[in-house]
């Protein structure tokens, strides 16, 4: 009987100690969330305040918070997607890694590049996103890939990321090319970028890099993804051909029609959405619609 009494005591004292434990590393992985949303906005924000005051980035302000962010949000990235050896690529685990991505890209990318600018887009954008999938409910079970499976997944989120990055830059061309057919030199945007021509070749050069990693993922996706119908991915497979259609016809029209300006970035619109709805929106209808995790 007494040695009943203790091992129910034990018992009750180990899963006193396990709840203590769970609910500091939950406490520490929202704590994580919430310092890389801080310092993304403050980042986001030292770009916003040197444009309307029209003034230079000062760089400690706008990469400092950015790199603490990264940092932070990368370590709740390890935590929240590896779960007992398996990975949750639910849509807000799915977003939060393209959003480290895209992030990622462009700090390494800014140390060659004129990119600070993007801050003022990207890491509001970034944060809201973080805030969303911290209070949003991750619906997506746990699974095991193969590595070509993994290997797939990996250059699909990079080419979602490198095209974000492309979509923001012809966000800017679309603006300066406006600016300037419009005669308004002034413009307290165009006044802080680089001149149209350097921007347009920043646009292409994202959208090159952006079409190889997609062009790369349809062919992996193609190779080992085993059963398209079967996993529900058919409508994601022909829009994301129906964006590559679209970012094909724009670089053929760049190179050999010279298309540029304001009809490049809109072509970018057009194919980003339809990216946009592969990536977000069939996995949103299988996930929280259809509940087919």
């Amino acid at each position: 009987m007494a040695m009943l009494r203790y091992q129910v005591k034990s018992w009750a004292v180990s899963g006193t100690l396990a709840q203590i434990f769970n609910f500091w590393t939950f406490t520490g992985f929202v704590m994580l969330l919430w310092l890389a949303i801080i310092t993304y906005f403050i980042s986001g924000l030292a770009a916003f305040s040197a444009l309307v005051k029209q003034r230079p980035i000062v760089p400690w302000l706008l990469y400092g918070p950015a790199l603490i962010g990264l940092a932070a949000h990368s370590a709740q990235l390890i935590s929240e997607v590896m779960v007992a050896g398996m990975l949750q690529m639910s849509l807000l685990n799915t977003i939060s890694i393209c959003v480290w991505m895209t992030i990622a890209v462009i700090l390494i990318s800014s140390l060659s590049k004129p990119l600070h600018n993007l801050f003022v887009f990207l890491m509001p954008v970034g944060a809201a996103f973080l805030v969303l999938a911290l209070f949003a409910p991750h619906l997506a079970s746990p699974k095991t890939y193969t590595t070509g499976m993994l290997v797939h997944i990996f250059i699909s989120l990079l080419a979602y990321s490198v095209m974000i990055i492309a979509t923001l830059q012809a966000i800017l061309v679309n603006i300066q090319s406006n600016d300037l057919q419009q005669h308004r030199l002034n413009n307290r945007i165009s006044r802080i970028l680089p001149p149209l021509q350097s921007m347009e070749r920043l646009m292409f050069e994202w959208l090159m890099i952006g079409f190889v990693l997609l062009t790369a993922s349809i062919i992996t996706g193609g190779i080992y993804v085993d059963d398209m119908l079967a996993q529900h991915l058919i409508h994601k497979t022909v829009l994301t051909l129906i964006a590559w259609g679209f970012f094909a016809i724009l670089i053929f029209g760049h190179f050999y029609l010279g298309w540029r300006g304001r009809r490049a970035s809109k072509l970018i619109y057009v194919g980003f959405g339809f990216l946009l709805v592969a990536f977000i929106g069939s996995k949103f209808v299988l996930e929280y619609l259809l509940h087919t995790f």
